[in-house]
């Protein structure tokens, strides 16, 4: 019997998330006039090199003038990425190398299902006395699923079309410490399990609720692409609604385990994808609400 520890689906692209490959031929790029940065010269090609869902919208690096508002029959553009340079590199430190988010058209509940998720809300400037055109400034309202309750955690009020610089930094900073005291809460009630499933549930929500509903399965495969490193990470679905790795690291929540992988801050719901049919745990996420008729 195939175990966690020995994923393996036949692709070009090297299986695991533990390990170094070598780095595939850059796509196709640009540099930018101010920082002489290669970038991605699309979008779409972006996002394939990124690992992120095909409705993802790249706010940073720009590829055009950001979204001031939000469209009518949207609720909030869901933050998917955020990743800013660090200390490592100090000419660049603090600089927002990706910023992107897919428009969620309705507001979801805040229950186990949606803890963690992040979201920015685009409004018309509230102050009658700013001093630009209200069609080019926006008021930010960022907001967190936790605790049952959506709940802000930054808001900023007159913003030029440099908005995704600005707040993109909070967003790391949010959904990096949402992550680490989720993990670190349910590890703290009961230790990791290492060699074998746990005859318990200790994952709270999250893919424990897809479990109980019956829309996954314990022992299904997902698949996470990643093109700019050349690597197919993998993961399955564990008895007690953790995932773990193809090296045998364990995490409570899909977004845990795309930002360990990853090194940047990821919303793992719409990375990985389930193997025997390629859809998303965001789909099947959404088929859960729906039969909830929520």
């Amino acid at each position: 019997m195939t175990t966690d520890h020995d994923i393996q689906e036949p692709t070009p692209l090297a299986p695991g998330a533990a390990v170094d490959v070598s780095r595939p031929e850059p796509p196709p790029d640009r540099t930018t006039a101010n920082t002489g940065v290669s970038q991605p010269d699309d979008e779409a090609i972006m996002r394939a090199w990124e690992g992120l869902p095909p409705d993802t919208m790249i706010l940073a690096p720009a590829f055009g003038p950001p979204p001031m508002r939000g469209p009518d029959d949207v609720w909030a553009l869901l933050v998917t990425a955020v990743d800013i340079i660090g200390d490592a590199d100090p000419d660049r430190a603090g600089e927002v190398a990706l910023f992107a988010g897919t428009w969620v058209s309705r507001q979801p509940p805040a229950d186990s299902l949606y803890d963690g998720d992040l979201v920015v809300r685009l409004t018309h400037p509230a102050d009658p006395m700013y001093p630009l055109s209200r069609d080019h400034a926006t008021d930010v309202e960022m907001l967190l699923a936790y605790q049952g309750r959506w709940q802000r955690v930054g808001q900023w009020q007159g913003l030029d079309d440099s908005w995704p610089s600005v707040v993109a930094p909070t967003a790391a900073a949010v959904m990096g410490l949402h992550g680490d005291a989720c993990e670190a809460a349910i590890w703290s009630e009961t230790p990791p399990p290492l060699t074998s499933p746990p005859l318990i549930k200790w994952a709270r929500g999250g893919i424990a609720d897809l479990l109980d509903a019956g829309v996954v399965t314990a022992g299904e495969e997902l698949v996470w692409d990643r093109r700019n490193v050349g690597v197919r990470h993998t993961a399955r679905i564990r008895i007690d609604g953790s995932l773990v790795l193809a090296d045998g690291r364990v995490y409570a929540n899909p977004s845990g385990a795309t930002t360990a992988l990853g090194g940047n801050h990821q919303n793992g719901w719409g990375a990985f994808r389930r193997i025997s049919d390629g859809r998303t745990l965001a789909d099947l996420r959404a088929e859960l609400q729906a039969r909830r008729g929520q």
